[in-house]
C-alpha cells in the first residue's frame, strides 16, 4: 500500500541522519530513509505525496516521494546558504526556507516540479510561514530586530521583499498563520505569544503579546484555528483563541518531561488527524500525549529530534 494510504506522519530524524516515516494510529515505523545529511526540518505537500527535508550543513534540500511504497527521494538541490525551517505554498509548487541565524544570510525559493532553487533573496529571518490563501504573502520572524518582515511570492516562485517590517515581540523564533490566514501567531524565546492580524497584507499589526511557559519554541493550530498548542523547554501550553476578537487565552498547561531541542521556527509538535494526540520530537524519542497531557507512548525506532509533519485529515480517506 502506498505510504500516502496510511495515517502518516514524517520527522526530519536529526541525530541518525535520516528521514523517518510512521503509522500515527499504530506509533509504528513504516521505513527509514538514510540522508547522511543533518536533517533539520520537514513539510508536505497538502495531498502528503510529497516531503521536502532541509538539512542545515549541507544546505541541501531533498524531495521525497511518498505515492509509492518504500518512499524514496526523487531530488535534491543544494543552496548557497545554511537551510533550517521550511515551508510549502499553498499550490504544491514551491518550498521556501531560511537559513535561521542571525547572521544575514538569504530566504530561498525551491521549485518541486523542477527541482531547483528558483529565487534567493539576502534577508536575516529566523522563521518563514507562508499565507494559506493564495495571496501571495510570506512572513519571517526577525529574531534581531523583534519583528517580522513581508515578502510577497508570485507565480513562479519568484520572491519580492516589501521592505515592511512590524512588531512582533521578543527575540522571535517561530511565526505560523492561521487556518483562514487572517492572522499569525508568534512564539518568542522571552516566553511569549504575540498574535498578528494578516487580513490587509500591507498593513499587518500586532494585536496582543501574552505570556507562554519557559522558552516556546514551536507551535501547531487546530484546523479550526481555535486552539494552539505551544511546545516549550518543560511545557505544553493549550490557548485558545477568538478568530473574531483575535483574543488569545490560556486554558490549560501540561509537563512534558522531554528534552527538547530549540531550533529556529522547526516546528517540534504536531496533531494527529482526529486532533486528540499531540506528537512531540524530542531528544532520543518521539512522544504521544493525549491533548490534556496524558502520556500514550512513543513511536518506535524513531528518535528525533528534529521538524515533524502529519497528513492532515482530508489526505487520508
Amino acid at each position: 500500500m502506498p505510504h500516502f494510504k496510511s495515517h502518516l506522519g514524517v520527522i526530519a530524524d536529526f541525530s541518525d541522519r535520516r528521514v523517518s516515516i510512521f503509522d500515527t494510529d499504530t506509533l509504528t515505523l513504516l521505513q527509514h530513509i538514510p540522508l547522511e545529511a543533518d536533517v533539520i526540518d520537514v513539510a508536505l505537500t497538502s495531498d502528503c505525496r510529497r516531503a521536502v527535508v532541509t538539512s542545515f550543513t549541507s544546505k541541501t534540500i531533498f524531495q521525497v516521494d511518498l505515492s509509492e511504497s518504500p518512499a524514496k527521494v526523487v531530488g535534491s538541490a543544494t543552496a548557497a546558504t545554511f537551510l533550517e525551517d521550511v515551508q510549502i505554498t499553498p499550490d504544491d509548487m514551491f518550498a521556501l526556507s531560511v537559513d535561521g541565524s542571525a547572521a544575514n544570510q538569504n530566504i530561498v525559493s525551491y521549485s518541486l516540479k523542477k527541482n531547483t532553487f528558483v529565487s534567493t533573496l539576502a534577508t536575516s529571518a529566523q522563521a518563514v510561514a507562508i499565507s494559506p490563501t493564495c495571496d501571495s504573502l510570506v512572513l519571517t520572524a526577525v529574531s534581531s530586530a523583534n519583528s517580522v518582515r513581508r515578502f510577497m511570492i508570485n507565480c513562479c516562485g519568484d520572491l519580492k521583499d516589501t521592505g515592511q517590517q512590524f512588531p512582533a515581540g521578543t527575540n522571535p523564533n517561530n511565526i505560523n498563520f492561521s487556518p483562514n490566514g487572517n492572522f499569525a501567531f508568534v512564539v518568542d524565546f522571552a516566553g511569549a505569544v504575540s498574535v498578528l492580524s494578516t487580513v490587509i497584507p500591507d498593513q499587518i499589526s500586532l494585536i496582543s503579546t501574552i505570556p507562554a511557559s519557559s522558552q516556546p519554541q514551536s507551535m501547531v493550530i487546530s484546523r479550526d484555528g481555535r486552539h494552539l498548542f505551544v511546545l516549550g523547554s518543560s511545557n505544553v501550553d493549550i490557548f485558545t483563541f477568538d478568530p473574531v476578537s483575535g483574543s488569545l487565552a490560556l486554558a490549560r498547561s501540561f509537563a512534558h518531561g522531554l528534552q527538547i531541542t530549540s531550533f529556529f521556527g522547526v516546528d517540534q509538535i504536531a496533531l494527529d488527524p482526529s486532533e486528540t494526540r499531540l506528537f512531540i520530537s524530542a531528544t532520543g524519542q518521539v512522544a504521544v500525549f493525549t491533548t490534556f497531557g496524558t502520556p500514550l507512548g512513543t513511536v518506535a525506532d524513531v528518535s528525533g529530534p528534529g521538524g515533524l509533519a502529519i497528513c492532515p485529515y482530508k489526505c487520508l480517506n
